[in-house]
This record gives structure tokens, sequence and C-alpha cells, in this order.
């Protein structure tokens, strides 16, 4: 039978207070925690909705008389995804897939955290979303995402599964290239007929996929490249038309291992062709603060903490992604070493100073 709004909120809550094994929780506080957080008003009233839980949606519910209290015979249940839809639980477990291939934690701790996501947001859905206009109460920054990333979830299911993937590519440098081209064709178009203005196809490539990696709101696959015989990094935004095959992936052990470690020491996208080095910054305290809540890379170790500096070190191999990332510390930031980036630094600032 179709589900009403206040009814869902009920159901939710006493699900989400039945969950949390092994607590066992009596009628008569779960009655009192719904009637303080969803005005449910009588014992009885609580009754009827265990039973339609029960009826309805098939919620192993159990009273345990020994502990006095309410508990799930199956642990594992939750009523949460019985009311999601079969795509609404794929969209669940792409995001779990997501969270764990960008955050690092292990499956289960993303899951939870997926979950506990989930539960949020009904919470501000209950709370923000009514059915009259009211003024706004919530503000998130909008960014400007990077583009294709409908993508993701083909890819990682593509990794997972092993399977080689097909996709046209747009290169920087084809991009204005076609952007000009375009607007020339457009311009003969006027006197021609239209139907005969089109564009050259991106190349078709073919990539055994490795892994995925997202950087400041844009998404790159690597994987290896049968064609020239080792790894390449492809954005995203600049793919167009990607299937997924079924032809296994084949990647030499070597490439494998390089792409799996490439990362841990690499600030960002673009590789280095220097060695991993131990890159010392020294920070204003204001800005020290900053970067032992949110670290630069996985590998920062803080050497020292003051009231006059708070220094840090990186085991990276420098790269452009880095020093344009440390650029944007401006005067907060001083690099102590190595000499080369510092050499580096002074450079890009120097020649950025000449322009004005």
């Amino acid at each position: 039978m179709p589900i009403t709004r206040s009814a869902f909120q009920r159901y939710r809550l006493i699900d989400e207070i039945i969950s949390r094994y092994p607590r066992r929780y009596s009628k008569q506080k779960l009655f009192e925690l719904c009637q303080d957080k969803c005005g449910i008003r009588s014992i009885s009233s609580l009754e009827k909705d265990i039973q339609r839980m029960r009826e309805d949606h098939d919620a192993p519910i159990e009273y345990d008389k020994r502990a006095n209290g309410y508990y799930y015979s199956n642990p594992q249940f939750r009523l949460l995804n019985l009311m999601l839809t079969p795509d609404d639980m794929e969209a669940l477990e792409q995001a779990r897939e997501v969270l764990a291939a960008t955050q690092g934690a292990s499956v289960a701790d993303e899951l939870d955290n997926a979950l506990q996501r989930v539960r949020q947001s009904l919470d501000i859905i209950r709370e923000v979303k009514t059915d009259a206009p009211t003024r706004r109460v919530v503000y998130v920054e909008e960014k400007i995402l990077g583009g294709n990333r409908q993508y993701v979830p083909v890819l990682i299911r593509a990794v997972n599964q092993n399977r080689q993937v097909a996709f046209r590519y747009l290169k920087h440098e084809e991009a204005v290239s076609m952007s000009g081209s375009l607007t020339m064709r457009k311009a003969k178009a006027r006197t021609v007929d239209p139907n005969l203005v089109t564009l050259d196809r991106p190349k078709l490539r073919i990539l055994h996929p490795i892994l995925l990696r997202e950087v400041a709101d844009s998404w790159y696959v690597i994987g290896y490249d049968a064609a020239s015989g080792g790894e390449k990094t492809f954005a995203l935004d600049r793919m167009s038309e990607l299937e997924l095959l079924d032809d296994p992936c084949d990647v030499p052990g070597a490439i494998l291992t390089n792409v799996s470690e490439l990362f841990e020491h690499i600030y960002g996208i673009t590789d280095s062709h220097g060695p991993v080095e131990d890159i010392v910054l020294s920070f204003s305290p204001l800005f020290g603060r900053y970067v032992k809540a949110k670290p630069i890379h996985q590998t920062q170790e803080v050497l020292s903490d003051t009231d006059t500096e708070c220094v840090v070190r990186l085991r990276l191999a420098p790269n452009r992604d880095l020093l344009m990332h440390l650029r944007s510390y401006g005067e907060h930031l001083t690099v102590l070493q190595p000499e080369s980036l510092v050499k580096e630094m002074k450079t890009s600032l120097e020649a950025t100073l000449a322009k004005y």
C-alpha cells in the first residue's frame, strides 16, 4: 500500500532505533523516542506502525521478553533498502564504489559512510522541503563539476569486471582546432547548405582501465594502452561514446604495479620525471592550521608547530600540479627544500610578477 510522508518518517525512525544492535528498546522507550522526534500520539499507534512494517514491508521485528525490547531477527535488514528502487540501490552501490575509490577507506567503512549520508539527506529533505514555497535556508557552494561524470560508474564497472573500454577522445589542441574549424564552417554555412556543416570525429581509442582518479572535481581514468605499450591518462570531460567491451583486460604486470603505486607519491594527476624527494614546507601559523586540518597529501608529516611557523614534510616527486598548488598559498608559504623546487618556485613567481 502507498506510504505517506508522515508514515515514512515514523517507519524510518523506528527502523533506525531498532537497528541499533545489540541494544534493545522497550515499547515504552520506543514510544517516548518516537513521540519526541516525530509526534506519534499513543502506544497503540506505535503498535500499528510496527505491525504495518511487518506486513507491508516484511520487517523482521521481534520482541525479546528477557531483554524487554524490540530487535531485528535479521541484523542486516534495513527498511531504507526496501523503499528504494533497484535503480536507487544500484546508484547507492556506485556511490559506495566512488567513495571507496576516492577516500581510501575500507569497503565496509565507505558503505556505512554512504548510508549515513543517505540518512542525513533524508533528514535535510524532511526539514527543508515543504509543500509551500519558503525562503532558502540551506546554502552550499556552487561548483562547476567536471564533465561526463556519468562515465564514472561505467569505468568502475569495467575495472571491477576486468573489461576493456572503447571511446573517442579529444585532445586539448584538437579541441582548439575543432573550435576554430567549427566557427569557419558556420560562417560558410550562411551561404552554403547547413547540412554540410560537420565535424571530424575524434579518434577511437581502446583502453584496459586500471584505476580512476578525481582531482579538483575532474575525473581521469588511467589504464594500459596496448597500441603504445604503456600507461595513459584520459580526462573524462574530453571523452565521448564510451562503450564497455566484452574483451578482457590484459595488462602487463609491470604496468599494473606502476599505475597502482603511481599516486602514492604524486600530487594531482600529472606525472613526474624526477625522483621522490623530501619536500619541506614552512607555513604561517594560520595556514599551518589549515594544512594540519586538511593535509596536502597522504604522506604529510608535521615536523614542528610553533607560534611562528608550522613546518611539514611531504614525500613526493615534484610535478606541475604540486607547483600550482603550492603557489596558491602565496606569502603564507616558504619552500625550504629540495633546492630544485625552491628554484622552480622562485622562477615561477618572478615570471608572474614580471607581468605586472
